[in-house]
């Protein structure tokens, strides 16, 4: 977590990926938007209909909803190129939405993983009491990731399942005079 909070200062960390590789994780700004559709352009069309549920352009403003999200992160290759990204939206209150997307030769090195990681501990910091990410039905790996965490429920509905992960607890009622019990 004490890594995650050096990401809200705009200062990057190194990530270093199973596979060796290492790469820069940082917060997103506006100015890296035509690295983040560059990168978009690199994935499959799999890996975009992962993450968006479809395949939406890239336009200006779909850009700049990505890049201004409560949180958002890139991570950077060592030859500059934006290879990865993951957001956090603040949804009802003090519940957020968490999403990633890998470039698709930078998956299965641990790179989704470490973002999503980042994004919970961050979520933290800042005070959402749940996170929850929506997937299409069957994909494990925000189950397993998330379940790491703590507490997580699954909820499936037609065409998506919703994975919630609980940061802390609800406050608890005390009971109004000692000794009585809390309702």
């Amino acid at each position: 977590m004490k890594d995650s909070a050096h990401l809200f200062s705009g200062s990057g960390i190194t990530a270093r990926l199973r596979d060796g590789r290492s790469v820069t994780v940082r917060a997103a700004t506006a100015r890296d938007a035509g690295d983040v559709s560059a990168m978009h352009v690199r994935c499959s069309t799999e890996t975009v209909r992962h993450r968006y549920h479809s395949v939406p352009p890239m336009t200006g403003r779909f850009l700049a909803q990505l890049l201004g999200t409560e949180i958002a992160l890139v991570a950077v290759a060592p030859n500059q190129a934006v290879v990865a990204l993951a957001n956090l939206g603040r949804d009802d209150g003090d519940a957020g939405e968490l999403a990633v997307v890998v470039e698709d030769r930078w998956q299965r090195a641990g790179l989704g993983s470490a973002l999503l990681d980042h994004l919970v501990g961050m979520a933290r910091l800042v005070g959402y009491r749940e996170v929850y990410t929506v997937g299409l039905p069957g994909n494990g790996w925000y189950r397993t990731t998330l379940a790491r965490h703590g507490r997580t429920r699954l909820e499936r509905s037609d065409g998506h399942d919703t994975m919630r992960l609980w940061l802390r607890s609800p406050p608890v009622r005390l009971p109004q005079r000692l000794g009585a019990t809390a309702a």
